[in-house]
């Protein structure tokens, strides 16, 4: 990412610098961007109250050019959170004391990996050819 586009996106969104810790992560950040994408962006609050965090949330929309779709970190489930953990590129905040907050959800992804993973499926098919075998194995047993 250029530090020109990187400028301009710290510009647009200066309302949050001092406020919040802010990434940038996506198609931008990745390399897959087409000429229409927009700009994922993840406002770090550091609150751990879900409804302070919608209430955040709720602050955000509208307040900002379509360009950007601005999200709270902490509402992300926690697949999208590692997502974003992963790749991104920091707007506003220190990179090592994000880094050092990432941890905690670093973490607790190692405890809930296997789970989640083992709960994705290739193909809406393929979940219900599950659900069916599983229901069929449940009604054999009775």
């Amino acid at each position: 990412m250029s530090s020109e586009v990187l400028n301009k996106i710290q510009i647009d969104l200066h309302s949050l610098r001092n406020k919040y810790e802010v990434v940038l992560f996506g198609s931008q950040v990745s390399g897959g961007a087409r000429p229409d994408s927009d700009y994922d962006v993840a406002v770090i609050s550091r609150m751990k109250d879900a409804k302070a965090n919608i209430n955040l949330q709720k602050e955000l929309i509208g307040k900002f050019s379509l360009i950007y779709d601005i999200r709270v970190f902490e509402l992300y489930p926690i697949d999208i959170q590692i997502s974003i953990i992963q790749n991104y590129v920091v707007i506003f905040g220190d990179i090592l004391e994000i880094s050092e907050y990432f941890y905690y959800f670093r973490k607790i992804w190692n405890d809930c990996k296997k789970r989640i993973l083992d709960n994705q499926y290739t193909s809406y098919k393929e979940r219900i050819a599950i659900k069916e075998k599983i229901k069929n194995l449940s009604q054999s047993r009775t």
